[in-house]
């Protein structure tokens, strides 16, 4: 049997081209920047989302941004609470406000709830009643999602209202004007 000659060259190329092709998949990454060199702040590389946002996006999460977030899901959750076909809606609800509450509690506190304090004790004890107020809310959220997943409305009713409360205590123990 005779080969011709353009007959071997197509079988080595492709002998090649399955040899090597693992070896072009798995090449290394590029290397990571130098730090400092990055486009994120103080020349971190960004975060996800890139430089221009997308999730995240590096930017600092804010007390207020994270109080609204808190409180529009309140006000979703006491209208689609008592509805069993709204079951993942109100999962996704209560996430949200456990995720805008943990990132409260990772800001700090402004200056302008600090500047009654006589001293730094007294600063210090603001900030440690804010962030247990926070840690209760918290707790209670994560009780508000055992609820709704065991199906128990009513006791989720209930737990809505101990929200709302420990929101109108905290608010008004740091004269927070709503």
């Amino acid at each position: 049997m005779k080969i011709s000659r353009t007959t071997a060259l197509i079988g080595l190329s492709l002998a090649l081209t399955a040899a090597l092709a693992p070896i072009a998949i798995a090449q290394d990454a590029p290397p990571a920047a130098p730090a400092g060199t990055g486009s994120g702040k103080s020349g971190q590389a960004p975060r996800e989302g890139g430089e221009r946002g997308g999730r995240g996006g590096g930017q600092q999460v804010s007390l207020e941004g994270s109080m609204k977030g808190m409180n529009r899901g309140l006000k979703a959750l006491k209208g689609a609470i008592s509805d069993a076909s709204k079951k993942n809606e109100c999962l996704k609800i209560v996430s949200e406000m456990q995720r805008n509450c943990a990132a409260a509690k990772a800001t700090a506190v402004p200056a302008e709830y600090l500047k009654s304090a006589a001293d730094d004790a007294a600063k210090a004890k603001i900030e440690d009643e804010f962030r247990s107020d926070l840690r209760k809310n918290l707790r209670l959220l994560m009780d508000l999602e055992d609820a709704i997943v065991a199906g128990k409305t009513d006791e989720a009713n209930a737990l809505i209202v101990k929200v709302e409360a420990l929101r109108e205590h905290a608010h008004e123990e740091m004269g927070v004007k709503d």
